[in-house]
């Protein structure tokens, strides 16, 4: 494994949670709406090259909440404040997961010199054409997480973080998340209505990967991205629900690795 370091620091105006280990080119990595439980198997794997730099969003882990942060594009700048606290040079790999692609991709839109290469994994921000988007608060939060997996008893990062009965402390920080969640992608839900016209003005090499059995953003969801987007291509991971980070690592890891480095 990787030698990884864990702390809380003082940057971009907050106390922030940060995870970083490996060497290389930075990689920045943006996590969804459901946190970063830990150091995942996909870092360790991706850490063999790169640089990963895992910061918790405002809101998530241990992360302070500053009162401004409103919405993914307040997301978005904070983002860059922390790259520049942090000593990283742009233009950085950048991968966002879920709400975290939603961010990256916004970050794409008003700092385009920011990143080299660009991954979306399962990415919010588009409302599909058809299906939905799938209501995290119309049931439990423990519920969500299960629905993020295709097959959550077979996964084994969800089983290391998850698959034991929760605690007073697990079930608060499932809640922590939502209702950060909520402040920032309530209305409208999970999606943007600027993004859509925004990504045209994209430039960047941008790699899309999508679980086909995602049950929380449907696939039609990385279609409208890669139909959005000029230089970027769609690749599907099967047998993987919305969190292809844990629940293919192997696969996640190996494809933005290849796309990275190509």
């Amino acid at each position: 494994m990787a030698a990884v370091t864990e702390a809380i620091i003082n940057a971009a105006g907050i106390a922030v949670e940060l995870r970083r280990g490996g060497a290389g080119a930075p990689l920045l990595f943006l996590h969804g709406e459901l946190g970063c439980p830990g150091w995942l198997d996909a870092f360790d794997r991706l850490a063999q090259s790169f640089d990963v730099i895992v910061p918790s969003l405002p809101g998530y882990g241990r992360s302070e909440r500053p009162d401004w942060i409103m919405g993914t594009r307040d997301l978005a700048t904070w983002v860059t404040w922390l790259t520049r606290d942090l000593g990283i040079n742009t233009p950085v790999n950048l991968v966002g997961c879920s709400l975290g692609g939603w961010v990256a991709a916004e970050i794409a839109t008003i700092a385009p010199r920011f990143m080299s290469k660009l991954v979306l994994a399962d990415a919010m921000g588009l409302k599909p054409d058809t299906g939905e988007i799938f209501d995290y608060f119309l049931e439990s939060g423990p519920t969500g997480l299960k629905r993020a997996f295709l097959k959550p008893e077979q996964a084994p990062e969800y089983q290391r973080f998850w698959g034991k009965p929760p605690t007073p402390e697990d079930l608060d920080l499932i809640e922590q998340h939502r209702e950060m969640t909520c402040r920032v992608a309530w209305k409208p839900y999970m999606h943007s209505l600027t993004l859509p016209h925004l990504l045209a003005g994209v430039t960047v090499e941008t790699l899309i990967l999508w679980g086909r059995q995602d049950a929380i953003a449907p696939l039609a969801c990385g279609e409208l991205y890669r139909r959005a987007l000029k230089r970027s291509r769609l690749e599907i991971i099967d047998e993987c629900g919305h969190l292809p980070e844990m629940e293919r690592p192997a696969a996640f890891a190996a494809r933005v690795s290849e796309f990275l480095r190509g």
